[in-house]
């Protein structure tokens, strides 16, 4: 008996311990049950991402919104636990103010090309290329290499679209006094001065400041960026700060838009003021015969009142076949961004074929190559846009910008206007130019 009751504590310990041991790996494999169940409804829960865009969902008049639309319900049907809010940004100074205080919203950010350097040197736009290696992006399917997008080496985007300047014309204008339109700067002095009579201007070129993105962004996006650049694209150097175009090169452009008020007189001085707005309108209405404008734009001015009266041709330079400045959107993701996943997944997806494809019924010549696989491209509308791809491939380049873009824009702006109504000298100009973009620059470091 005091063996028996002696082994039976010991009997009761071991028992204890064994339903102790068993009941630990119950709640471990509880556990586990209810963190793969768990998981997966974690995983779907719900994300908001902010995109930072200038096209607003509520403008019915432009067909660029509209497919923007229709690009964001694709996105979100596709990835369901993902809903995007679009933060309408007309100028890009939300964007611009985002980056420079690290803010962490806006979560994606759409960035013109010559913003890129600027936003960039912010250290507030996340680098791309392990995702972009990862996700296997094929680099060969755009209209320009995507390598000719990096900034100082690296991706910080990807390519929504590409824009390269036209030219709009006003069909019948140029009918009547039977006129072609002009292939070369040449050509634009006499055609230019044929058409201007009464209240039609024969040609515009807009050197003020409404309507763009800082500074007098058409002038720098239709002119400046063409014009002054080397032959192999640099118009600014390496480091996005020293100037890296020539004086020749800046004294002959200089010349060649004084000529066109001055000289031939193919332009009216009122466009000195004219930025994109006035140009827009007057194209529009049919009181600006001719200009070298935005691609972008063509079908909402025939939709606003130009119809098919509203044609288009290569844009004039100083030979027929120039080489011509390209430029677009990027789609960026914000460094300070708390949705970095979701973020890439939206970038991704924006960037993709099939979402430019979409894209494309807006009116935008898209960056992606295989895109104008889709059938769209067969209708008349996307005929024009297939021509403008085009366009692109055969005579676009990609140039380097500089960290204050828009600064330098309004300083080059300002200095012609000055040279324009002073009869100053293109020496004279370019003189002010480098001195004050210098001074800026230096304010800026």
């Amino acid at each position: 008996m005091k063996a028996a009751s002696r082994s039976q504590p010991s009997a009761h310990r071991s028992q204890a311990g064994r339903k102790h041991w068993w009941q630990r790996v119950v709640d471990v494999i509880t556990g586990l049950v209810i963190v793969v169940a768990v998981t997966p409804m974690a995983l779907a829960q719900p994300v908001e991402i902010a995109y930072n865009s200038f096209l607003d969902p509520d403008n019915a008049n432009d067909p660029r919104a509209a497919a923007q639309t229709k690009v964001l319900a694709e996105f979100e049907r596709l990835h369901p636990n993902i809903k995007v809010r679009v933060v309408v940004d007309p100028s890009g100074a939300n964007g611009a103010r985002v980056v420079r205080t690290r803010a962490d919203t806006p979560d994606v950010i759409r960035v013109t090309n010559f913003q890129m350097p600027e936003f960039v040197a912010t250290g507030s736009l996340m680098r791309l290329d392990e995702l972009i290696a990862r996700d296997k992006i094929d680099p060969n399917d755009w209209l320009i290499p995507m390598p000719r997008s990096m900034v100082r080496g690296n991706f910080y985007g990807l390519q929504q679209d590409y824009r390269i300047p036209i030219l709009f014309y006003r069909k019948q204008l140029l009918a009547d006094a039977k006129l072609t339109p002009p292939r070369t700067l040449d050509d634009l002095c006499v055609t230019g001065a044929k058409v201007t009579k009464g209240n039609v201007a024969g040609f515009a070129i807009p050197v003020g400041t409404t309507g763009g993105i800082g500074g007098a962004q058409a002038f720098g996006e239709f002119y400046l960026s063409t014009m002054l650049p080397a032959s192999d694209g640099r118009y600014f150097a390496a480091d996005n700060r020293a100037i890296a175009f020539s004086k020749e090169a800046f004294l002959r452009a200089a010349q060649a838009i004084k000529d066109q008020f001055v000289k031939c007189k193919s332009t009216p001085m009122a466009s000195l003021q004219y930025g994109y707005n006035e140009v827009h309108d007057g194209l529009r209405a049919g009181t600006i015969a001719m200009a070298t404008f935005g691609l972008y734009r063509y079908r909402t001015i025939q939709a606003q009142g130009a119809g098919d009266d509203l044609a288009w041709a290569p844009a004039p330079g100083y030979a027929p076949d120039d080489p011509q400045a390209v430029y677009g959107f990027q789609l960026t993701i914000n460094a300070q961004s708390k949705q970095k996943d979701a973020a890439w997944q939206f970038v991704k997806f924006m960037a993709s074929p099939a979402a430019q494809a979409i894209a494309a019924q807006g009116g935008e010549v898209v960056a992606r190559a295989s895109a104008y696989n889709d059938p769209y491209f067969a209708s008349p509308q996307g005929r024009d846009q297939r021509a403008w791809a085009d366009l692109i491939k055969v005579r676009g380049r990609q140039v380097s910008y500089s960290v204050i873009q828009s600064t330098f824009h309004q300083i080059v702006a300002d200095a012609f206007q000055r040279m324009i109504l002073r009869n100053t000298t293109p020496e004279e100009v370019y003189q002010e130019v480098v001195a004050k973009y210098n001074e800026a620059l230096a304010k800026a470091q």
